[in-house]
Protein backbone atom coordinates (compact mmCIF):
# COMPACT_ATOMS: atom_id res chain seq x y z
CA UNK A 1 0.00 0.00 0.00
CA UNK A 2 1.66 2.95 -0.85
CA UNK A 3 0.79 6.88 0.01
CA UNK A 4 -0.70 8.68 -3.14
CA UNK A 5 -2.38 11.27 -1.32
CA UNK A 6 -0.94 15.19 -2.58
CA UNK A 7 0.55 15.69 0.76
CA UNK A 8 4.49 17.21 0.47
CA UNK A 9 6.38 15.21 2.83
CA UNK A 10 9.41 17.38 1.13
CA UNK A 11 11.13 20.19 2.86
CA UNK A 12 12.02 22.60 0.57
CA UNK A 13 14.07 24.39 2.97
CA UNK A 14 16.29 21.60 5.15
CA UNK A 15 18.36 24.57 7.18
CA UNK A 16 15.37 26.06 7.96
CA UNK A 17 13.47 23.37 9.89
CA UNK A 18 16.66 22.26 11.90
CA UNK A 19 16.25 26.50 12.69
CA UNK A 20 12.94 26.24 13.63
CA UNK A 21 12.96 22.52 15.85
CA UNK A 22 16.21 24.47 17.46
CA UNK A 23 14.65 27.11 18.73
CA UNK A 24 11.39 25.27 19.32
CA UNK A 25 9.16 27.92 17.23
CA UNK A 26 5.48 27.95 17.53
CA UNK A 27 3.08 24.98 18.35
CA UNK A 28 4.76 22.21 16.21
CA UNK A 29 7.86 22.71 17.79
CA UNK A 30 7.12 23.46 21.41
CA UNK A 31 9.06 22.03 24.10
CA UNK A 32 10.51 19.69 20.69
CA UNK A 33 13.57 18.57 22.50
CA UNK A 34 11.17 17.48 25.82
CA UNK A 35 9.61 15.38 23.03
CA UNK A 36 12.65 13.89 21.40
CA UNK A 37 14.18 13.09 24.95
CA UNK A 38 10.27 11.69 26.10
CA UNK A 39 10.65 9.56 23.10
CA UNK A 40 14.10 7.55 23.43
CA UNK A 41 12.59 6.95 27.47
CA UNK A 42 9.26 5.13 26.56
CA UNK A 43 11.28 3.07 24.07
CA UNK A 44 13.13 1.62 26.50
CA UNK A 45 16.06 0.93 24.30
CA UNK A 46 19.79 -0.36 25.72
CA UNK A 47 23.24 -0.15 24.59
CA UNK A 48 23.75 -2.46 20.63
CA UNK A 49 19.34 -2.58 20.48
CA UNK A 50 18.05 -1.73 16.79
CA UNK A 51 15.78 1.21 16.13
CA UNK A 52 14.53 2.08 13.35
CA UNK A 53 13.56 5.85 13.19
CA UNK A 54 10.63 7.01 10.83
CA UNK A 55 10.57 10.02 9.07
CA UNK A 56 13.62 10.92 10.73
CA UNK A 57 14.20 14.42 9.07
CA UNK A 58 17.39 15.61 9.29
CA UNK A 59 18.15 12.90 12.79
CA UNK A 60 17.59 14.62 15.64
CA UNK A 61 15.84 11.09 16.84
CA UNK A 62 18.01 8.99 15.50
CA UNK A 63 21.25 10.92 16.81
CA UNK A 64 19.69 10.79 20.35
CA UNK A 65 19.51 7.05 20.19
CA UNK A 66 22.83 6.89 18.82
CA UNK A 67 25.12 8.70 20.46
CA UNK A 68 23.01 8.68 23.88
CA UNK A 69 22.08 4.99 23.58
CA UNK A 70 24.82 3.93 21.96
CA UNK A 71 21.62 1.97 19.77
CA UNK A 72 21.87 1.21 16.40
CA UNK A 73 19.48 2.79 14.11
CA UNK A 74 18.10 3.03 10.50
CA UNK A 75 16.58 6.42 9.57
CA UNK A 76 14.04 6.58 6.94
CA UNK A 77 12.42 9.50 5.02
CA UNK A 78 10.83 10.26 1.58
CA UNK A 79 12.95 13.58 1.58
CA UNK A 80 16.12 13.34 -0.30
CA UNK A 81 17.02 16.46 0.66
CA UNK A 82 16.40 15.98 4.46
CA UNK A 83 18.28 12.54 4.11
CA UNK A 84 21.55 14.19 2.45
CA UNK A 85 21.10 16.65 5.41
CA UNK A 86 21.05 13.77 8.17
CA UNK A 87 23.63 12.04 6.68
CA UNK A 88 26.01 15.37 6.50
CA UNK A 89 25.14 15.99 10.18
CA UNK A 90 26.28 12.42 11.24
CA UNK A 91 29.10 12.46 9.65
CA UNK A 92 30.34 15.95 11.15
CA UNK A 93 29.25 14.71 14.19
CA UNK A 94 30.18 11.48 13.99
CA UNK A 95 26.83 10.36 15.33
CA UNK A 96 27.90 6.50 15.62
CA UNK A 97 26.11 3.37 14.41
CA UNK A 98 23.35 5.20 12.14
CA UNK A 99 22.12 5.21 8.72
CA UNK A 100 19.44 6.87 6.49
CA UNK A 101 17.54 5.70 3.55
CA UNK A 102 15.21 7.40 1.26
CA UNK A 103 12.21 5.30 1.06
CA UNK A 104 8.70 6.35 0.02
CA UNK A 105 6.41 5.41 1.80
CA UNK A 106 8.33 4.84 5.17
CA UNK A 107 5.01 4.29 7.49
CA UNK A 108 3.15 1.78 5.03
CA UNK A 109 6.00 -0.21 3.58
CA UNK A 110 8.87 -0.89 6.12
CA UNK A 111 11.71 -2.51 3.67
CA UNK A 112 12.50 -4.82 6.76
CA UNK A 113 11.70 -8.30 7.88
CA UNK A 114 9.57 -9.48 10.71
CA UNK A 115 10.89 -8.50 14.27
CA UNK A 116 13.81 -6.85 13.09
CA UNK A 117 13.90 -3.64 15.17
CA UNK A 118 13.72 -3.44 19.17
CA UNK A 119 12.09 -0.14 19.04
CA UNK A 120 10.51 1.97 16.19
CA UNK A 121 10.41 5.65 16.82
CA UNK A 122 8.90 8.53 15.09
CA UNK A 123 8.45 12.48 15.58
CA UNK A 124 6.80 15.42 14.18
CA UNK A 125 5.82 12.99 10.83
CA UNK A 126 2.68 11.01 11.70
CA UNK A 127 0.29 14.32 10.64
CA UNK A 128 1.95 14.11 7.29
CA UNK A 129 -0.19 10.49 6.78
CA UNK A 130 -3.63 10.64 5.81
CA UNK A 131 -5.71 9.30 8.54
CA UNK A 132 -7.37 6.59 6.29
CA UNK A 133 -4.05 5.05 6.26
CA UNK A 134 -2.81 5.19 10.45
CA UNK A 135 -4.60 1.89 11.06
CA UNK A 136 -2.55 0.00 8.70
CA UNK A 137 0.99 1.76 9.80
CA UNK A 138 0.29 1.11 13.13
CA UNK A 139 0.35 -2.68 12.29
CA UNK A 140 3.52 -2.41 9.55
CA UNK A 141 5.13 -1.11 12.43
CA UNK A 142 4.33 -3.45 15.18
CA UNK A 143 5.28 -6.04 12.82
CA UNK A 144 9.19 -4.96 12.33
CA UNK A 145 8.99 -5.34 16.06
CA UNK A 146 10.88 -7.81 18.40
CA UNK A 147 8.50 -10.43 19.33
CA UNK A 148 8.24 -11.07 22.79
CA UNK A 149 10.01 -14.36 23.03
CA UNK A 150 13.13 -13.30 21.44
CA UNK A 151 14.74 -11.97 24.20
CA UNK A 152 14.42 -13.58 27.23
CA UNK A 153 13.28 -11.14 30.02
CA UNK A 154 12.87 -8.09 27.76
CA UNK A 155 9.35 -8.78 26.66
CA UNK A 156 8.05 -7.27 23.06
CA UNK A 157 9.86 -4.45 21.50
CA UNK A 158 8.27 -1.17 21.52
CA UNK A 159 6.85 1.79 19.60
CA UNK A 160 6.38 5.52 20.19
CA UNK A 161 5.29 8.11 17.97
CA UNK A 162 5.71 12.18 19.53
CA UNK A 163 3.85 14.35 17.22
CA UNK A 164 0.38 17.07 17.26
CA UNK A 165 -2.29 14.61 18.50
CA UNK A 166 -5.81 15.71 19.42
CA UNK A 167 -7.84 13.21 22.00
CA UNK A 168 -10.50 13.91 19.17
CA UNK A 169 -12.32 15.95 16.17
CA UNK A 170 -13.96 18.09 18.64
CA UNK A 171 -10.71 18.92 20.35
CA UNK A 172 -8.88 19.37 17.38
CA UNK A 173 -11.51 21.70 16.12
CA UNK A 174 -11.12 23.62 19.19
CA UNK A 175 -7.44 23.95 18.67
CA UNK A 176 -8.29 25.24 15.36
CA UNK A 177 -10.42 28.47 16.55
CA UNK A 178 -7.81 28.91 19.54
CA UNK A 179 -4.95 29.28 17.51
CA UNK A 180 -5.85 30.35 13.99
CA UNK A 181 -2.45 31.50 12.91
CA UNK A 182 -0.38 28.89 14.62
CA UNK A 183 -2.56 25.44 13.29
CA UNK A 184 -3.62 24.13 10.08
CA UNK A 185 -5.75 21.50 9.30
CA UNK A 186 -3.65 17.80 8.44
CA UNK A 187 -4.09 14.40 8.93
CA UNK A 188 -3.87 14.78 13.23
CA UNK A 189 -4.30 11.61 14.49
CA UNK A 190 -6.81 11.45 17.69
CA UNK A 191 -5.71 9.79 20.87
CA UNK A 192 -8.71 7.69 21.15
CA UNK A 193 -8.44 6.33 17.75
CA UNK A 194 -5.15 5.34 18.08
CA UNK A 195 -5.61 3.68 21.24
CA UNK A 196 -7.94 1.29 19.00
CA UNK A 197 -5.47 0.73 16.06
CA UNK A 198 -2.20 0.18 19.05
CA UNK A 199 -4.68 -2.87 20.44
CA UNK A 200 -5.49 -3.84 17.36
CA UNK A 201 -1.84 -4.67 16.40
CA UNK A 202 -0.91 -6.41 19.49
CA UNK A 203 0.26 -3.51 21.69
CA UNK A 204 -0.05 -1.86 24.97
CA UNK A 205 -0.90 1.74 24.87
CA UNK A 206 -0.04 4.61 26.71
CA UNK A 207 -0.12 8.33 26.36
CA UNK A 208 1.78 11.51 27.55
CA UNK A 209 1.00 15.06 26.97
CA UNK A 210 4.35 17.25 26.14
CA UNK A 211 3.20 20.53 25.28
CA UNK A 212 -0.28 22.08 24.18
CA UNK A 213 -0.34 19.79 21.23
CA UNK A 214 2.36 17.38 21.48
CA UNK A 215 1.84 14.23 22.53
CA UNK A 216 4.08 10.63 23.26
CA UNK A 217 2.06 7.91 22.44
CA UNK A 218 3.82 4.47 23.24
CA UNK A 219 3.02 0.68 23.41
CA UNK A 220 4.69 -2.92 23.81
CA UNK A 221 4.16 -5.75 21.41
CA UNK A 222 2.66 -8.49 23.44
Amino acid sequence: MTNTEDKSWVWKKVGNYDRWTSAELGLYYERYHDLLDLVVVRSQVKAGDRVLDIGTGTGELARRFAQHRRCQVVGLDPSEAMIQGARRKADEGQWGEVSFEVESAPFLEIPYPDGAFDAVASTQAFHHLHERHKAAAVREMARVLRSPEAVEGRGGGRLAIGDPMFQNRGALEEALARWPDDLEEEYFAYLETLETFFGDAGLSYHAERVSRINWVVWGQRQ
